[in-house]
């Protein structure tokens, strides 16, 4: 049986898009350790793919290949540079850029197009390239015994936070969508870290103390929808079946980047607010363009 070694980009969603790579390749008969630096936490609901944290690169001789999505961090350099010289034949980088131009680094090894999801795009390479037959899109998890999933219906989790600011919809947006569904019989919740329930006013929302990652995947599962920016708690919810509103800056990116999944809305610019070089008014002004009255009709559209 052949050993495979699976890379992933440090996010959430990142971690959770690489594991249907690494589904992929279990399904097809190898053994598959997907490495990632914190997404061992939900280790529980993956049986049956290990998740480790970063290895030593002393402990990679070990593998028979080795998978690489390709970012620009210190860690990601380190085994790119140690699994090049030392095991080229046997490495596969993949650079997930959410874009056709082909001057990329390592674009001809995944051939990854923007108008597909990430996800879909990783199916279409393990069928194209690794010659897989009905590749799958699933990443694995599974739900825990004792967790029924959609058990709260009306509760609908916000997560108004994301990796950059530049990514965050704004808090007052959030409010305004918070009180409206308040007011319709759901019940908003609003998911935050530790250092973000520091600039949010916690006595105007609901959000409970979210101690790790199980609690957050179980919070999650047993809700109704989702509403937030691009980030992994979208991703997260998505692969659980949980419906997704997701709040982008622009609808290119979101082709690529959108969770992919349970059924799901975006939320952006419309396309005809100039955007070109030099105008870049779409990306500068995004924020208040996209109303909470746009985010609600997606939502009740995402339920009817």
């Amino acid at each position: 049986m052949k050993k495979y070694a699976v890379f992933s980009c440090l996010g959430l969603g990142d971690g959770l898009i690489a594991l249907v790579l690494s589904n992929n390749l279990r399904k097809s008969g190898g053994e598959v350790t997907t490495f990632h630096p914190f997404l061992s936490g939900l280790q529980a609901w993956f049986p049956h793919l290990p998740i480790c944290p970063f290895p030593s690169v002393d402990a990679l001789a070990q593998f028979d290949a080795f998978f690489v999505i390709y970012e620009k961090s210190l860690w990601m350099k380190s085994i790119l540079e140690h699994c090049e010289k030392h095991y080229p034949l046997r490495t596969i980088v993949l650079n997930p850029i959410a874009t056709n131009n082909r001057d990329y680094p390592y674009w001809e090894n995944g051939k990854f197009e923007g108008r597909r999801t990430f996800v879909d795009n990783l199916v279409v390479f393990c069928e194209r390239e690794l010659g897989f037959q009905g590749a799958t899109k699933e990443n694995g998890i599974v739900i825990p015994e004792g967790i029924l999933a959609k058990r709260c219906l009306k509760r609908v989790i916000l997560h108004p936070t994301s990796s950059r600011p530049g990514k965050d919809w704004p808090q007052e947006k959030f409010l305004k969508v918070a009180e409206v569904l308040k007011s319709q019989g759901y019940e908003p919740l609003f998911v935050l870290s530790a250092e973000e329930r520091k600039v949010w006013d916690l006595t105007q929302i609901d959000a409970p103390v979210i101690n790790d990652l199980e609690s957050l995947a179980e919070l999650v599962c047993t809700s109704g929808c989702m509403i937030g920016n691009d980030s992994g708690i979208g991703h997260l919810a998505s692969c659980l079946g949980v419906p997704t509103v997701t709040v982008c800056r622009s609808y290119q990116t979101a082709q690529f980047w959108r969770p992919a999944w349970a059924e799901g809305r975006i939320c952006a610019p419309h396309a005809w607010i100039p955007n070109m070089k030099g105008l870049r008014l779409r990306d500068q002004y995004w924020k208040k363009w996209v109303r909470a009255s746009q985010v609600l009709k997606n939502f009740h559209d995402l339920l009817a």
